[in-house]
């Protein structure tokens, strides 16, 4: 073989072996024979990215997690009747809808919703208040989707300040007349958002009177604020009747409390879609603007939320949806579900809320 190498010379030996090379090339193209060297060469990076092996495994959906708060009836979190909430419901319907994500489901806190958020993180919440403070760092839905009563002041029954309730003609107190008198301590979650008005009055408190507004720890929640309450820690809180009634029957050692509406409450709360303010955030709630088939979801959230406040409340909302209700399509947004602009919701509410607070019974 040394023989035939060396009689071939230089020019012959690589005419020889080029020969050889294509001959083997055009074997292996047929099927025919190994590539050269016997072992397998990699593919393109053009082709690795575009013609996966039937091995590979399948690239997962983007994931959303959703971040939910521990406050029934909106969320619930365990037990026999977990996910069951208004919140958990209508997320499910949601989820359904957007098969493109993965869901994934977290229960969280206010603070912690507010520092994931920040931190650009791919989460989103249905019980996310839009306030001016998180838009700075929230993508919210362009539009509602539901409509709820506002906060309101909760109080052990039978309890009165020293000087009395000072209410207005309609059955309201003021919140910031209420921390000015220096009667009361409210007792807070100190990262809830109760709405603007509301929450500015708090805002002052704690910086004019740090000892009349005390903050108390995310975990427990609001079952935890009412025990507290209940044990006379300080004299009234901030919240929404429909968690207070809901947590009294699922749970025991709660006593009564009576509500008292807020003078600085706007007459319904929107209640948003909201991510992080981000690219991401935004292309997700964009999405969940789009999906088709929601108008049967918002109208059955709504029925369900009716169904379980107390009927005083159910009274003054259901007078409050109507008035938003009779006002004309081109002065508002109202979809066929109830869902509506903010602007428009405040306008006709606001009109309704002399009459609905005549058919509010005398507060619990």
């Amino acid at each position: 073989m040394v023989r035939v190498w060396g009689s071939l010379g230089p020019l012959g030996l690589f005419r020889f072996l080029s020969g050889m090379n294509a001959l083997a090339l055009a074997l292996w193209a047929c099927g025919l024979a190994a590539p050269l060297q016997g072992q397998a060469q990699p593919a393109s990076p053009a082709l690795q990215a575009s013609a996966p092996t039937p091995a590979s495994a399948p690239v997962p959906p983007a994931a959303i997690r959703w971040l939910l708060l521990d406050f029934v009836p909106y969320h619930v979190i365990d037990g026999p009747n977990k996910g069951t909430g208004l919140r958990d419901i209508y997320l499910g319907a949601l989820a359904k809808r957007m098969p493109e994500y993965q869901h994934q489901l977290e229960v969280s806190s206010t603070e912690r919703i507010a520092q994931f958020m920040q931190a650009g993180q791919p989460v989103c919440s249905l019980s996310t208040l839009k306030v001016p403070e998180r838009e700075a760092y929230t993508r919210f839905g362009a539009e509602p989707y539901f409509m709820q009563l506002p906060p309101v002041l909760i109080v052990r029954r039978g309890y009165a300040p020293p000087g009395g309730w000072k209410k207005r003609p309609g059955g309201e107190v003021s919140l910031v007349e209420l921390l000015r008198s220096g009667e009361v301590r409210v007792g807070t979650l100190p990262k809830r958002r109760y709405g603007q008005a509301l929450d500015e009055a708090l805002k002052q408190a704690r910086t004019a009177r740090p000892e009349q507004v005390l903050d108390f720890g995310e975990y427990g929640l609001l079952s935890g604020l009412l025990h507290t309450l209940s044990r006379k820690r300080f004299d009234v809180t901030l919240g929404y009747a429909i968690e207070v009634e809901q947590l009294r029957k699922h749970q025991g050692g709660l006593e009564d409390f009576q509500y008292l509406p807020l003078a600085e409450s706007p007459p319904l709360i929107p209640t948003y879609a909201a991510c992080s303010l981000t690219p991401w955030g935004k292309q997700v709630i964009q999405a969940i603007d789009r999906l088709p088939g929601m108008d049967a979801e918002r109208s059955r959230l709504r029925e369900q939320y009716e169904s379980m406040l107390p009927p005083e409340e159910r009274l003054v909302y259901r007078a409050r949806m109507a008035a938003v209700a009779a006002v004309p399509s081109s002065a508002s947004t109202l979809a066929p579900a109830g869902v509506l602009t903010p602007a428009a919701a405040t306008a006709a509410a606001a009109n309704a809320s002399a009459s609905s607070s005549e058919a509010r019974a005398t507060p619990r």
